[in-house]
């Protein structure tokens, strides 16, 4: 995935800045793998899902 990295160097960035972040990789895959392949990985689609939900509920 190349933009795992960046990601990575953002979600760095925000904690050092004290800003609550969560981050979560998934090896193996490419980028957005864990939205597109439902049928191969659904126990991780429905965690990124989840996440998702909570972070639209937390506004």
């Amino acid at each position: 995935d190349p933009l795992r990295d960046e990601g990575l160097v953002f979600y760095r960035k925000l904690v050092q800045a004290g800003v609550t972040a969560y981050s979560r990789t998934v090896n193996g895959t490419c980028h957005a793998g864990d939205c597109l392949f439902l049928d191969a990985m659904p126990d991780v689609y429905r965690a990124t899902l989840r996440d998702i939900k909570g972070f639209a509920d937390s506004l």
